[in-house]
């Protein structure tokens, strides 16, 4: 398939996707895109960070904080990339914040930053385009962006997928914007923070830091969410943690993380597991047999991720479709992907039957999909 043909199909079913399931629901805004939501309708509509009326309206709640208000231990990286089109939705509406118009606004910007992270990794991979075609299709179709991308968008996990491809980007830049690149870190901690763990991938980098920029870069980008803390609770503490949430290091449920019933991420999406294998093959480049330090620090990555999810004492990860916390590591599996794809592709009679099974695999996940939305 063209390249130019793929990403107009996933565009394509990844905006009939959120509009059906937005028009099905008559929202967009439920469970835990409640409470990232709400940083953005307070101050945006109330002018404050008082989320008494947002939790009353939704019936939910969150323990109280040292200043008597009600806590929100949820980051506020997904309401800043939310606004502007939030902000120029009430400038039109000025309605009370959470009419169709408004959850449509978010859940629709969020699409629009999941595809557009799986377009920039066009530039990312930098392979060639039928062979990138494919790894949008399997990234896009086959793995559980489908899902937080097109369905469930008013949450944190499209955005990080996003911060992250654009962090990636900006480190393997020729040329690099060590300012740019701190903001960029800063703003994948801030929609998600256990994502900080990409700080990984600059290792190859070591020498060529300058870290007074990098930190200056971060300083900006993660200062929204420092002020967020102190000014709801009274300090820098991660509330997560504060709140009683923790990790049991040394004894992880990596199994069950991969392979639940629940939501194994390799059970629930295999594909992922393709492409940590891939990543694993890429680790030594072909042409002089030396390790490849960049993809060995995405593999970092992924272990580390692993690890973390596997001790916190939510492990489980609550309602999910296949891991949800693992979304962000999805465009270094992209990047495993290539190269399977791209050793398959040697062959003539594999690469003959290749687009049938990316085909058949992204009916498989979307199978998945339907069958946790219906009996959930």
């Amino acid at each position: 398939m063209e390249l130019r043909r793929a990403v107009l199909l996933i565009v394509v079913i990844y905006i009939l996707g959120f509009m059906t399931h937005a028009w099905h629901l008559r929202k967009t805004v439920y469970g835990d895109g409640i409470f990232y939501y709400a940083w953005l309708r307070s101050v945006v509509v109330d002018h404050d960070i008082n989320f008494a009326d947002e939790y009353a309206r939704e019936q939910v709640n969150q323990p109280k904080t040292v200043y008597g208000q009600y806590g929100n231990k949820y980051s506020v990286g997904p309401a800043l990339l939310w606004a502007p089109l939030y902000v120029t939705t009430h400038a039109i509406v000025r309605g009370d914040g959470w009419g169709l118009p408004y959850q449509l606004s978010v859940g629709i910007i969020s699409v629009l930053y999941a595809l557009s992270g799986l377009i920039l990794l066009i530039r990312l991979i930098k392979l060639p385009p039928r062979i990138m075609s494919l790894i949008l299709l399997l990234t896009a179709g086959a793995t559980n962006l489908l899902f937080y991308g097109s369905l469930d968008t008013v949450n944190s996990h499209a955005l990080s997928f996003f911060t992250a491809v654009v962090y990636l980007l900006f480190i393997s830049a020729s040329k690099k914007n060590w300012i740019a690149i701190g903001f960029a870190l800063a703003l994948i901690a801030s929609v998600r923070l256990q994502d900080l763990v990409y700080i990984i991938a600059l290792i190859p980098l070591w020498k060529q830091i300058q870290w007074p920029r990098l930190l200056l870069g971060f300083w900006i980008g993660f200062t929204p969410q420092m002020l967020a803390w102190s000014l709801l609770y009274g300090s820098l503490v991660n509330p997560y943690l504060a709140g009683g949430e923790s990790f049991n290091l040394l004894r992880p449920h990596i199994f069950g993380v991969l392979m639940s019933l629940q939501s194994g991420l390799f059970l629930w999406t295999p594909i992922v597991a393709v492409g940590v294998a891939g990543l694993y093959l890429a680790r030594s480049e072909n042409t002089k047999k030396r390790v490849n330090m960049q993809v060995l620090t995405y593999l970092c990555i992924f272990c580390i991720q692993l690890y973390l999810v596997a001790s916190w004492s939510t492990w489980w990860q609550g309602a999910s479709v296949s891991g949800r916390m693992f979304v962000s590591i999805l465009p270094l599996i992209a990047v495993g992907l290539g190269e399977i794809v791209r050793r398959i592709y040697i062959h003539k009679l594999l690469r003959s039957v290749l687009p049938l099974f990316v085909l058949g695999i992204c009916v498989v996940n979307a199978m998945g999909i339907f069958y946790y939305l219906f009996t959930y």
